[in-house]
């Protein structure tokens, strides 16, 4: 049986459907959240605009691989602390870096 996860999340596909780049930066700014995503523009948008107090997941997996990184990724969100911001991540197959924004 798998173990669950209460992890609150908010779903920018589901509740705010066709908003730009800049507005998930600012809902994940103004939630303290942190923004998990497959789309590699959030990298370059982060560090060109200098945003100091968001922290982004970047995942780089192909889909069928997912079930391998399930268990790297559900313990990194039971230790992700919320205060530390400005941290830009990329989870691939083999690793997870990190680097300060």
């Amino acid at each position: 049986m798998a173990i669950q996860y209460e992890i609150p999340f908010i779903s920018i596909r589901d509740s705010y459907s066709g908003i730009t780049d800049n507005e998930v930066i600012k809902i994940t700014k103004r939630n303290h959240a942190l923004l998990v995503t497959e789309d590699k523009d959030f990298g370059e948008l982060v560090f060109a605009h200098g945003y100091k107090t968001v922290s982004v997941l970047l995942i780089r997996y192909d889909k069928p691989k997912y079930v391998t990184i399930e268990p790297i990724f559900l313990e990194l969100m039971k230790v992700y602390n919320s205060s530390l911001k400005s941290v830009f991540m990329v989870l691939s197959e083999k690793r997870l870096r990190k680097r300060e924004i």
